[in-house]
């Protein structure tokens, strides 16, 4: 076993991993939580939550760069095989704490039940002492942050399934099946999938009206007035796509914008499109400045406030008054949610004093949103406790 916890930097962890199908690969996590024989964390390059067994970590390194330059074949050929854990199950005295969320009422009671049997200690919310937050689809990410943040396992229903099953958590959570049911469906079959579209068609709304104003315009491949060169190649970052439209039955495709902003681990942009022409050039200008995403956490919904419980009356689906069905105590759940635009660690680059190179002199922490006003005014606010927000100019590092 080659795990180090003294590697684990800042909640950081760079390693080299050996599958149960006996793959080696190479990992980077950020936002690390250990719980006994795992390891979990939010993996920067399949941007979600990953868990990995202690005794099949094959080596860890310090810096991404270390992990980078190292050979798999190498390792492959060293012939490393993992000790063997022993598979346990959650402590019979409760000591494990776990809290449900994003689930129906029908699979949250099966969960919950499942746990209790287990001798686990089921919460309603995210305590101190939490063990697993398990998460369904319409699982909040503030709330996942929270738990992460005070040293929980994400976890799956089928991953806790699993766990309770077999005393191991599946590396990732297994998708959902999305086909559509055939056409030889059975009455009660046909009724049930009327009940759920009942209670789904009250669930949360996850989109909103595309706009037709766009917060940037592009002339010859870059943002036009912007204060960072921004290529055209972002507008999917920007969430500026083409949209099909319809007017008076006919189709046509216009430019809409979204909120849906998506910048990435690895997007780098200059202070001027020397930066991508011309970079000795570029490194000689008096303010040349490059910020790089390092790590993107997520954006998504929170629910805000939750009615769930049982139904009696008419539905009328796609507002066809003449076809209501009616129900007697269908258990429905209605949410509000509010759009959490997620967050980004940002690097900034300067020229070294000999204008040869560039080096890092900050890192930030920004929201999507925060991040395309930097971009588009060169303006940033900086938030410390105990202090007012100032607002920096990038450039220059000086208050304005």
């Amino acid at each position: 076993m080659m795990f180090d916890v003294n590697k684990v930097n800042n909640r950081e962890a760079f390693f080299i991993y050996l599958n149960a199908e006996e793959e080696f690969s190479k990992h980077t996590l950020v936002n690390v939580v250990e719980k006994d024989a795992h390891i979990q964390g939010y993996s920067v390059v399949r941007r979600g939550y990953r868990t990995f067994r202690k005794d099949r970590i094959v080596k860890m390194f310090t810096t991404q760069a270390e992990l980078e330059e190292a050979d798999l074949a190498q390792e492959q050929h060293a012939n490393v095989s993992p000790a063997v854990g022993s598979r346990r199950q959650p402590a019979a005295n409760g000591g494990w704490e776990i809290c449900f969320t994003g689930f129906d009422k029908r699979e949250n009671d099966e969960l919950a039940a499942l746990a209790v049997s287990s001798h686990l200690k089921v919460r309603s919310g995210v305590t101190a002492k939490l063990t697993c937050l398990c998460c369904g689809a319409n699982a909040g990410w503030r709330k996942i942050e929270e738990a992460n943040a005070k040293g929980a396992l994400i976890l799956s229903g089928d991953q806790f399934r699993h766990f309770i099953a077999t005393g191991e958590i599946p590396y990732k959570s297994k998708e959902t099946d999305g086909r559509q049911a055939d056409n030889t469906a059975t009455e009660p079959d046909k009724l049930q999938a009327l009940r759920e579209s009942a209670a789904a068609t009250f669930n949360t709304l996850r989109s909103l009206p595309r706009s037709n104003i766009l917060i940037a315009q592009f002339v010859d491949g870059y943002a036009v007035g912007w204060r960072f060169a921004v290529k055209s190649v972002f507008k999917e970052a920007l969430d500026i796509k083409q949209t099909t439209a319809v007017f008076d039955g006919y189709k046509y495709e216009t430019w809409t914008q979204g909120n849906r902003y998506a910048f990435h681990r690895g997007d780098a942009f200059y202070s001027d499109k020397l930066g991508y022409t011309d970079w000795p050039a570029f490194l000689k200008l008096e303010h040349a400045a490059i910020v790089k995403v390092r790590f993107e956490c997520f954006a998504g919904y929170e629910t805000v406030a939750t009615l769930d419980g049982l139904f009696s009356g008419d539905f009328v689906p796609e507002n066809l008054i003449t076809e209501p069905k009616v129900f007697e105590r269908l258990p429905l759940r209605i949410e509000s949610q509010s759009y959490d635009p997620g967050t980004l660690v940002v690097d900034v680059l300067r020229p070294t004093s000999d204008q040869e190179r560039v080096e890092r002199v900050e890192t930030l922490s920004l929201t999507q949103d925060e991040f395309i006003a930097l971009l588009q005014t060169g303006y940033y606010w900086k938030k410390e406790k105990g202090h007012a927000p100032a607002r920096i100019d990038i450039l220059s590092g000086k208050n304005v």
